[in-house]
């Protein structure tokens, strides 16, 4: 709960330190006092907008301090330890300064904190509630809020069950854009793949084939040339009409033999000699055989060419070699599987997101189901709350209607009412009476105020426009939601007043030529006289006096009140 709040140069408040007390607290004052300014300066602390406007005249900087005491939710606590806080008395110290140069400081504990962070530490602390404030309450997504909330843990567990099973979803969806993006011309791709395979298969290459064709080639072209000079050459080593050099050397051979039987020194030009006529021989017989072997053949080198035109055009499209052309075919091949292997991937992705499809519809039906429940329990309550509001004729209904898919399901939920008998059922936002729609949202609080864990809630003049009797239901009902919360109330109603634990009056006085609000705690004597003056403005008699004493007698005495 908010214990203390220090205001420095805020408006009309020079410097002022005020203190709150569990259950409820009014403020109260003559119009333009400053009462709302209070409210403002809390706006702020909890991360509302600030303005320089804010600042007084005079000053170079406001500063707001809030001290909150007590047992605080498990999701502020979170939030506030997942942020690197900690504290060991339960106390919170919220400080925003806001300067004329413009510069913004917020702190938590002393420690300086972004606005945003502030904020949210803000909404699990303070809720406010002003005659303005309804719009924002009774928006369609706050209505689902609010009826979720109602619903209990139930409902949020589904609730949360629709969000992960949503955020799953969108998660395969962006997968799945993210694969067709990625294969938009995988088909092409595939097909491409496979004509250049085939095409490389086809061919059946073997590493060196061309190599060994371009000779082949090159011996088909000049077999002619290399068949007569072959056989030139075996002419000129084996003779034939004249001697050839195997007759010349065989005839030097025989007359060394001759010389070796009459000189022992050319016994060894006789071996030599008759060695090379051994060798000349083979080398004849060799040169034979490979000009018997040589012949024209066009029809083979015309398969020669084809082949190697196909080569070297196999090798403009795939490779400067065969090994390259081969590389090539093993990358594409392993491609192609990888293609294989990326459409199992989609088919997998497309089975998992049929399935998170189906299992949120399942979740988002029995959600949707248990909101009906709840939407049916929470039309009786409210309707009940309005009747013990003097809206004996009222009746409230919680619509629930199917919506896009979302992360809180497939629900939208809208708040209708019809505040007398024979009138239609319309939005509650449209209802015109300000106190009607101040007496419904009262009575949403009542009920939602129980299960709420925001430990201070501050109601600005929520009970503008309403008169007579239901003031006083009014009194009751926030004396009934101070009992499990803080409240804090801006009031003119001295009925409402009168069933303050803490009363506080905001007064505007002036001093040496400047204006200031003051703030003081009313008690005993005090609060009396503050509520005859609430009642009868500057006409305070023994009358309004001993009207003013029961109704705070009224107000102690709780619901004898409603007797009156």
């Amino acid at each position: 709960m908010l214990k203390e709040l220090y205001v420095e140069n805020f408006g009309l408040i020079e410097q002022s330190t005020i203190h709150f007390l569990p259950g409820f607290n009014v403020l109260t004052g003559e119009t333009g006092a400053g009462k709302s300014l209070i409210v403002d300066a809390l706006g702020l602390i909890i991360g509302g907008r600030g303005s320089q406007d804010f600042i007084r005249s005079g000053a170079d900087k406001l500063v707001l301090q809030g001290t909150f005491e007590g047992s605080f939710s498990q999701d502020l606590k979170n939030l506030l330890l997942e942020a690197g806080f900690s504290w060991e008395d339960d106390t919170l110290i919220i400080m925003r300064e806001l300067a004329r140069s413009g510069k913004n400081t917020c702190r938590i504990n002393c420690r300086t904190v972004p606005l945003s962070f502030m904020k949210e530490v803000g909404k699990k602390l303070v809720n406010i509630h002003g005659q303005h404030e309804h719009v924002s309450l009774l928006e369609e997504e706050t209505q689902l809020l609010l009826l979720d909330h109602y619903g209990g843990q139930e409902v949020l567990s589904w609730k949360e069950k629709a969000g992960a099973a949503y955020a799953r979803i969108k998660d395969l969806r962006r997968q799945k854009e993210k694969w067709q993006a990625k294969t938009a011309g995988a088909a092409q791709k595939e097909d491409d793949l496979k004509f250049l395979m085939a095409e490389i298969e086809q061919a059946d290459l073997t590493l060196g084939e061309d190599e060994q064709l371009e000779k082949e080639r090159k011996m088909l072209q000049h077999s002619e040339k290399i068949s007569m000079d072959s056989k030139m050459a075996y002419e000129k080593l084996y003779g034939g009409r004249e001697k050839g050099a195997g007759d010349l050397i065989n005839e030097s051979v025989q007359l060394f033999q001759e010389i070796a039987l009459l000189d022992e020194q050319a016994a060894g030009i006789f071996e030599k000699l008759n060695d090379l006529n051994f060798t000349l021989e083979d080398l004849v017989r060799e040169i034979a055989d490979y000009a018997g072997n040589v012949y024209s053949n066009p029809e083979r080198l015309d398969e020669i060419e084809l082949r190697l035109l196909l080569i070297n055009k196999l090798k403009k499209k795939y490779g400067a070699t065969i090994q390259d052309i081969l590389t090539y075919y093993r990358e594409a091949e392993e491609e192609l599987a990888a293609l294989a292997e990326e459409e199992t991937d989609f088919k997998e992705i497309d089975a998992s997101l049929h399935q998170a499809e189906e299992s949120y519809q399942h979740i988002c039906s029995h959600l949707s189901q248990l909101r009906h429940e709840a939407g049916q329990a929470l039309s009786q309550a409210v309707t009940e709350e309005l009747h013990q509001l003097h809206m004996k004729s009222a009746q409230f209904s919680v619509f629930v209607t199917e919506a896009d898919d979302g992360r809180t399901g497939k629900d939208k939920v809208a708040f209708l009412v019809s505040p007398n008998v024979g009138e239609e059922m319309k939005p509650v936002i449209k209802i015109a009476s300000g106190g009607e729609l101040s007496r419904i949202m009262l009575g949403l609080k009542v009920i939602l105020s129980q299960l709420d864990q925001i430990p201070t809630l501050i109601f600005d003049e929520i009970d503008s426009g309403l008169g007579g009797k239901a003031v006083y239901n009014v009194a009751e009902k926030l004396k009934t939601i101070a009992r499990s919360c803080q409240v804090i109330s801006v009031t003119h109603a001295p009925v409402i007043a009168a069933f303050a634990d803490q009363h506080l009056k905001i007064s505007k006085e002036e001093k040496e030529g400047r204006t200031f609000t003051v703030i003081r705690k009313l008690t005993g004597d005090q609060v009396v006289l503050e509520l005859s003056r609430m009642l009868t403005g500057d006409q305070v008699s023994e009358v309004t006096l001993s009207q003013a004493k029961e109704l705070l007698k009224m107000g102690n005495d709780g619901n004898d009140m409603l007797q009156i």
